[in-house]
């Protein structure tokens, strides 16, 4: 260690260079390089790769037997989670080098690698009403049980030596996320393939737009499914915006907050956008008071039945896995057609029914 220094001092005299200035140069670039390294590590473990803010993390819930599963916001990116994938996968490139003939594929099925790039997951929650309205997204890699909260426990006031202090169970009912096989095939000509330039856009295009029709028609049947979601006692129409704002009004009366997305019928959408005020050519508009609401509308909703509340919280889909495609070739040769299959397994789940809504034009 002398004989190190020594050296040091010795060429430091040569090139004419304080020691102090040497040192004080190397602890500057020291703790330039330390301050890199560490935001590096903080970029790496947030999403986005550099997002600003705690807004950013990924939260987790932790399951009965320890593990913890991703929940995404709704304007989080899945493939943040996945940042180790391949991240550009081009479904068109494949389906043509498993047609037309390569290197890669010689007969028989063509599977793609373990997982589609992440970005056509991104695609299909973008196009998710649901997703659009606020409910995340939980990943998991089983079956897997979490708890519905039902009801909530009571906050006595009490007063000194007084028995006044009665006993209120929170109510929760288990949740079991193991989402079924979300499936489509799609026949492929050797003349589409071949003759389409556009072909990752259409087919990704159309699979995404595909499966987030069905991912949201089959959140909707569960959310209308569910007796613990409150309802309208009275007649509240969702074309009209008075009546809107009265069911509004009695979710409030449940303590629920003012709703962050209102999910209608296209015809009831289409008819309170509508409305005129009293004097001819004015719109009427969103009350003052839900002017923040999302105004959302889905096929999957039948006219004078709408839904209503903070989805980010009451409502989530959860992935079992990531959507997959492989290409059958020769699947139907008499009609010289070859066969896209695509897959994933994903299903939505009520988290908190009390935060959301049933708005209803006729009570039932």
């Amino acid at each position: 260690m002398t004989d190190n220094i020594s050296e040091i001092l010795n060429l430091l005299e040569k090139q004419g260079t304080d020691f102090s200035t040497w040192k004080a140069k190397q602890d500057g670039k020291y703790d330039e390089l330390y301050r890199e390294v560490e935001q590096l590590s903080l970029k790496s473990n947030r999403p986005n790769m550099g997002g600003s803010g705690a807004s950013s993390e990924i939260k987790h819930l932790k399951t009965a037997d320890g593990r913890m599963l991703p929940l995404l916001r709704s304007e989080q990116k899945f493939a943040d989670l996945f940042r180790g994938e391949k991240s550009e996968f081009n479904i068109g490139e494949f389906c043509r080098d498993a047609i037309v003939g390569s290197t890669k594929a010689a007969s028989g099925p063509a599977l793609v690698p373990t997982a589609v790039g992440s970005q056509v997951i991104d695609m299909v929650r973008a196009q998710t009403v649901i997703v659009e309205a606020g409910a995340g997204t939980i990943s998991i890699n089983g079956p897997t049980n979490l708890a519905q909260l039902t009801t909530g426990p009571t906050v006595h006031q009490h007063t000194e030596s007084a028995v006044d202090i009665a006993e209120s169970d929170i109510l929760a009912a288990p949740v079991v996320l193991n989402p079924k096989l979300l499936a489509v095939l799609v026949p492929l000509t050797l003349e589409l393939v071949q003759d389409s330039p556009n072909l990752d856009a259409l087919i990704t295009t159309a699979l995404a737009g595909a499966f987030a029709a069905k991912l949201d028609a089959l959140s909707i049947a569960i959310l209308l499914a569910d007796a613990n979601i409150p309802k309208s006692l009275a007649g509240q129409d969702p074309a009209v915006w008075a009546k809107v704002l009265e069911a509004v009004g009695a979710a409030l009366a449940l303590n629920q907050r003012v709703p962050g997305a209102h999910i209608s019928a296209s015809a009831d959408f289409i008819a309170r956008a509508s409305q005129l005020a009293s004097t001819a050519g004015t719109w009427l508009g969103a009350p003052p008071a839900l002017s923040r609401m999302l105004e959302l509308q889905t096929s999957g909703l039948t006219a004078g039945t709408a839904l209503f509340g903070n989805f980010a919280e009451a409502f989530a889909i959860a992935l079992r896995s990531e959507l997959r495609v492989e290409v059958v070739r020769h699947a139907k040769p008499t009609s010289g057609s070859h066969l896209l299959v695509a897959h994933m397994r994903a299903g939505g789940v009520v988290l908190q029914a009390g935060k959301l809504f049933k708005q209803l034009k006729t009570v039932v």
